[in-house]
């Protein structure tokens, strides 16, 4: 699915589904994509690896039919470029506070005059250069797709003006971090977590702003999707190994007790 067509989606209000890529293996990409994930979102926040592990982790989800994008720190606003130049659909970016950070974020997405983003005629992005520069730069050219986090409490006093960003395609909600802020980390179904993450939700409904979420199952992930949620994470790579291995490895000791 491109960046158009995943787009497209989310304006006619289609549910999507991804996961988190924290492991940096092409074959876990790979075997993320032809499971039938929507998209992947290869994480440079909490994944052991930097820009210079992108390459092959996209390669790998454009092989495997998934759309890739990429987690970038607002502490490394120099991996944006890079992680588009590289071929990512669209970036996440974790951390927004204020519409202030949120659209400086958009900027690094877009080029001069709309944004800063550092221009090269022979990325892997233009097919390193069998593709015209020009076919970025143009008014219809398509962009990359830009999720903001709502992680902190703190957003919510500035979340109008965030869900009112240009260039804003999801609005993302961490609710590791949101009840964290709440001082009841990890209780997600607690009914001030619940309550924060509703709002949110609701706010984001009446603009018209799609909205993201982590969940840790289906269960989860149906909950949310009841509540007008459309792009949705469930788990990562490495909870999915940790699961299945301990669930096959506690089978065995069962079937001799």
């Amino acid at each position: 699915m491109n960046p158009e067509r995943l787009r497209q989606a989310l304006a006619t209000r289609q549910v999507l589904y991804g996961t988190w890529v924290q492991t940096p293996s092409p074959e876990v990409v790979e075997i993320l994509g032809w499971s039938g994930w929507d998209f992947v979102i290869l994480d440079l926040e909490h994944g052991p690896y930097g820009p210079e592990g992108l390459p092959h982790l996209i390669r790998a989800a454009e092989a495997s039919e998934t759309t890739p994008f990429v987690r970038v720190p607002l502490s490394a606003p120099q991996e944006v470029g890079k992680a588009l130049d590289l071929g990512a659909a669209g970036i996440v970016v974790p951390g927004v506070s204020s519409a202030e950070a949120g659209s400086a974020a958009v900027r690094l997405t877009r080029f001069p005059p709309r944004g800063s983003r550092g221009s090269s005629p022979s990325t892997r992005q233009l097919h390193y250069s069998a593709v015209p520069f020009t076919s970025l730069t143009a008014t219809d050219a398509p962009q990359p797709l830009v999720v903001l986090q709502v992680e902190a409490r703190l957003a919510t006093s500035d979340l109008g003006s965030i869900l009112g960003i240009e260039g804003l395609d999801v609005v993302f909600i961490g609710p590791y971090d949101l009840s964290t802020s709440l001082g009841l980390p990890g209780q997600f179904d607690h009914p001030k977590v619940r309550e924060a993450i509703s709002e949110i939700v609701n706010r984001a409904g009446e603009r018209g702003v799609a909205v993201g979420i982590w969940v840790p199952d289906p269960q989860a992930a149906r909950f949310w999707v009841g509540q007008g949620v459309r792009f949705v994470t469930v788990s990562n790579n490495e909870l999915m190994l940790f699961k299945a291995s301990a669930d096959l490895r506690s089978s065995l000791e069962k079937q001799h007790g």
